[in-house]
């Protein structure tokens, strides 16, 4: 049976080579590149694809807010409508993660750089390439975002001046055929996105097997939870992530969104190492639900052999 994937596209992004890595690029695996982050969470919602892969965030420029945003709205806001009513809480989770190094080239069909007159690419990308720009591009070459490096390559690909350049992945160059100038023109050469598996059922990492050992088990898990307070007296925060202190339980990041229709709240997503089921990530789980006003397990899965770098 044939497995889909939906991710955000085009073909030829670093989404769709996580995709690759985490289901390969067989005849088994149909993918279906959507316009937005968004219309991913939907179409699997609806249940018309089996999984959906989203950026999450990158070791250069951070988080990806729109990615925590919907987060925050499918599995917060609908545990209570605007008018506070409840709403059906969707029924996919976090099932796995994916790490995609980011390395960035300068593709055109022009002869030298010289002759190079417009750039594009995602407006993520310039944070990432600032010294290739500053001592490379021409100082009259104009920059302009794109809504996807793939998209920059399709842009090129159909410019006929040969005057254009973009700067996107390897994938793209190949899809599009586009000659590579210049490869690996990122600033930090361990640049990393990170991107979310979303499903209704769990998976393992058969197309991307870890090397070597990794730690004992307990370590191999993260579990992704987000929460709002109830209040915020002096110290609430503090209080309600205590209990990881007590159980030994390791945090590894604490990130937050403003909530909507709240000036000044924040919905918070932290992540931990550990099984949700674990005894003490359980206990530590149990004694946040009880100090916050609303909780949530997005998800508890392996922790990708890629992590390590």
């Amino acid at each position: 049976m044939t497995m889909k994937v939906a991710f955000l596209g085009p073909e030829g992004t670093y989404t769709h080579q996580a995709v690759n890595q985490q289901f390969g690029s067989g005849n088994d695996v149909e993918i279906l590149a959507q316009k937005s982050i968004s219309d991913c969470f939907e179409i699997l919602n609806d249940e018309k694809v089996d999984y959906a892969v989203v950026p999450l965030e990158n070791s250069t420029n951070g988080q990806v807010v729109y990615t925590y945003d919907l987060l925050r709205d499918w599995f917060l806001l609908h545990d209570s409508g605007s008018k506070g009513e409840a709403t059906d809480k969707p029924e996919f989770r976090v099932v796995a993660e994916q790490f995609v190094s980011i390395q960035h080239n300068f593709l055109t069909k022009a002869e030298k750089i010289e002759d190079v007159d417009v750039i594009y690419s995602h407006p993520q990308v310039w944070g990432q390439v600032k010294n290739f720009l500053k001592n490379k591009v021409p100082k009259d070459a104009s920059t302009v975002d794109t809504g996807s490096t793939a998209k920059a390559a399709e842009k090129v690909y159909n410019d006929e001046t040969k005057s254009s350049a973009c700067i996107s992945s390897f994938m793209s160059a190949q899809l599009y055929e586009l000659p590579i100038l210049y490869k690996n023109i990122e600033d930090n050469s361990k640049n990393t996105t990170r991107f979310l598996v979303l499903g209704h059922k769990g998976i393992s990492y058969k197309h991307d097997k870890p090397q070597g050992d990794r730690g004992n088990q307990e370590q191999d898990y993260v579990t992704l939870v987000t929460f709002i307070l109830g209040d915020d007296d002096p110290g609430a925060l503090c209080d309600a992530l205590n209990s990881f202190k007590t159980y030994n339980i390791n945090l590894t990041s604490i990130n937050s969104r403003p909530y909507p229709g709240r000036n000044w709240r924040y919905a918070f997503f932290i992540e931990l190492i550990g099984k949700k089921d674990d005894e003490y990530v359980f206990k530590s789980l149990s004694d946040l639900e009880k100090s916050v006003s609303s909780m949530m397990v997005l998800g508890s899965f392996e922790r990708c052999w890629r992590y390590w770098g």
